[in-house]
């Protein structure tokens, strides 16, 4: 807005004072939206009050476009020759998703259209489906002698001349989508050997196909048989990396060289699905894995957590820290799948904690739905015989390889033998899958601040029973060895122990004792880890109490 206000403006000339009227121009600016400020600078006057309302009506967005958006479309824009003012002309090219809207233009210039237009890209679909060839024609968008399944043709350089077919469609009765859709149908029939019910399944499941320039297609396809080594039966498995964005790829390779310890290019071959994120997110989810401890072996066992995205990740592992259950389950592989399937995972514990089932396995929080009413609905309940061998390795590991190094295949190789070897002692039980995961952790976070490693494993047995009967006898066996007076521990032994010297047994020995006089009450039968067993529940708040600070 430009204001004639009369000044007057004095100046000291000698002795005198002179006087001078000027003019003073005052440009109203629009401070906090920076589209109004680039429509009057480009426009070179304000939008009218008359016109606000309807403006802010039309595009409720508009208001909340940030300068570096508007530059970023402008510079988009600008690829297809239309200058600020058209876009200013056009508002509604700023609420559109930029990724779509160069897409938009770039298959708009594949098809040989005259001059590219806001109003185009604004209508793209309505021209796609709804206008026939002939009719763009006529308007003088197309050129009359274009031959436009030709023309796309030419877009694969790839294409062999002498397999090039023409189905000679009608303008008159043709829309662009409808040859754009057929051409891509047969490139893709040549290079990957596509049938036509794969296609139809591709246009169907993955909507940004039929959209997607053909020079990003066949870019996209390059970078994945020949940077990333896909095979072609891969890439007919995972259509979506036919319409990937070639350029969000190639960010990948450059910015991210590994993801749980593996090359990248290994990483997206495993989880092709990774290439629907971007790098800035995947890069974000590495950090915060690392910060929460998430192990590169557990990444590896998990990789679908760099397809989510990484606000997620980081409140899920948020709220999942102080959960008991999860705590339990932390060290072993497969934690994230916790995580990826957190609400699964919450539900199936509430629906454990009220079947009353007292056992629990990771395999029963994420598995299938068949899967898991088979365990909430059949008799008893089991743990999944992985999650204590890890439980119990993780656990004893940390101190048998504190004071030493080694590297992460040679820690890998001798935790696999560990859950072997502990697999094999706890067999020796016959309800070794009936005891609580709560019970064998809680027994384990008391023995592994009296023993070492080797001393557990040789006697993991014992981690199945309750662990105010271990603390009985243990606390007893030790204070015997030490000579320390009893603290109201009564034990009654046989009068076997009467010439034992308690001054020479080993750590090996008292944890043997300890089991010995637990089994020996039951006879042997292993009856002793039901003895307790309605207690578990007890151990574990309730879910709801759990996750309520969240």
């Amino acid at each position: 807005m430009r204001v004639n206000i009369p000044t007057v403006l004095l100046t000291r000339k000698g002795y005198s004072l002179v006087s001078f009227n000027f003019t003073k121009t005052i440009i109203k600016r629009y401070h906090g939206i920076p589209f109004l400020n680039l429509y009057q600078k480009v426009t070179g006057h304000p939008i009218s009050d008359d016109i606000m309302p309807t403006l802010k009506r039309r595009h409720p967005n508009l208001d909340r476009i940030s300068q570096e958006q508007i530059e970023y479309v402008l510079q988009i824009l600008n690829k297809f020759g239309i200058t600020a003012l058209e876009a200013c002309h056009n508002p509604h090219v700023f609420s559109m998703n930029v990724i779509s809207m160069e897409n938009y233009g770039d298959i708009l210039k594949e098809c040989g259209f005259i001059k590219i237009k806001p109003e185009y890209i604004i209508r793209y679909h309505t021209i796609v489906r709804s206008r026939t060839i002939a009719y763009l024609k006529k308007e003088g968008l197309l050129r009359q002698d274009l031959n436009l399944e030709e023309v796309l043709q030419n877009c694969f350089l790839d294409w062999p001349k002498n397999q090039k077919p023409l189905n000679e469609f009608s303008d008159s009765t043709t829309s662009i989508l409808t040859v754009r859709t057929s051409v891509l149908e047969k490139y893709l029939q040549l290079r990957l050997s596509v049938t036509k019910d794969e296609f139809e399944k591709f246009c169907k499941n993955y909507l940004p196909l039929r959209h997607r320039p053909m020079c990003d297609i066949s870019e996209a396809l390059n970078i994945a048989q020949n940077e990333i080594k896909f095979d072609v039966d891969s890439i007919r498995r995972n259509g979506f990396i036919i319409s990937s964005d070639p350029t969000n790829t190639k960010l990948i390779l450059e910015n991210v060289k590994t993801l749980a310890g593996y090359d990248i290019r290994e990483a997206i071959r495993i989880e092709p699905a990774i290439l629907k994120n971007n790098y800035n997110s995947l890069l974000e989810i590495k950090n915060t894995l690392q910060a929460y401890g998430i192990s590169e072996e557990a990444q590896r066992h998990c990789l679908r957590a760099y397809c989510m995205c990484p606000q997620t990740i980081q409140e899920r592992l948020e709220q999942l820290k102080d959960l008991k259950e999860y705590q339990i389950l932390s060290t072993n592989p497969r934690v994230l799948s916790l995580v990826v399937h957190k609400r699964k995972m919450m539900s199936r514990l509430e629906k454990i904690q009220s079947a009353k089932k007292q056992c629990y396995s990771l395999n029963h929080l994420v598995s299938s739905t068949k899967a898991f009413n088979n365990y909430i609905n059949s008799f008893g309940s089991k743990v999944w015989s992985k999650d204590i061998a890890v439980l119990i390795s993780s656990c004893i590991q940390a101190k048998k390889v504190k004071n030493h190094e080694s590297s992460a295949t040679n820690k890998e190789n001798e935790q696999s033998k560990l859950r072997k070897a502990i697999v094999q002692q706890l067999k020796r039980h016959k309800y070794w899958l009936h005891s609580s995961l709560y019970i064998i952790n809680e027994n384990l976070q008391y023995l592994n601040e009296i023993f070492y490693g080797d001393v557990i494993v040789n006697n993991c047995q014992i981690l199945l029973y309750p662990l105010t009967e271990i603390k009985q006898y243990l606390e007893f066996f030790l204070m015997k060895r030490n000579h320390n007076k009893a603290k109201n521990i009564v034990v009654e032994l046989d009068g076997g122990y009467n010439n034992l010297n308690y001054s020479d047994l080993t750590d090996d020995q008292i944890l043997s004792l300890v089991l010995y006089e637990i089994e020996k009450r039951y006879h042997f039968s292993g009856d002793g880890i039901w003895s307790k067993q309605d207690g578990v529940k007890t151990e574990s708040p309730n879910l709801s109490q759990q996750m309520m600070h969240h």
